[in-house]
């Protein structure tokens, strides 16, 4: 038994797709309804460049030496936060009113019984959908 996944647009009396490969069709999802709106890249700050002017500070009397060993370990997970977050999986599409990765959007799927329809929607709200699984 296989799956079939169809798309379907609010405002368009038909389906717009039909795919058995569900990454696929989220991906046209993503392309129908968002457009040309990609997700935000997650910008790295550079640690070399924030822990640079740090020291600039010190060396200037602005900051105090015992104080700048705090200010070091902020910006050092300041980096690794962002580094995690740039590494992670955008979310492309709201899943049920929330923002969702390609990957979440087909965990929506996993168990369910045939005839089982998600809402998803433009990460701004604006153009929603639905994605129907059918076993055939």
């Amino acid at each position: 038994m296989a799956n079939l996944f169809v798309l379907n647009v609010a405002g368009m009396v038909a389906p717009l797709a039909a795919d058995k490969n569900a990454t696929r069709l989220i991906g046209l999802a993503v392309s129908r309804l968002a457009g040309d709106a990609a997700p935000a890249a997650v910008e790295v700050p550079d640690g070399d460049a924030l822990r640079a002017a740090l020291f600039t500070r010190v060396a200037a009397g602005e900051v105090a030496a015992a104080d700048a060993a705090a200010e070091l370990k902020a910006i050092d997970q300041q980096v690794a936060d962002a580094t995690r977050a740039a590494k992670a999986e955008p979310a492309v599409l709201l899943l049920a009113g929330e923002p969702a990765t390609g990957a979440e959007i087909k965990r929506a799927f996993r168990g369910a019984e045939s005839g089982t329809s998600v809402e998803v929607a433009s990460l701004d709200g604006e153009r929603t959908g639905a994605i129907t699984m059918f076993r055939v």
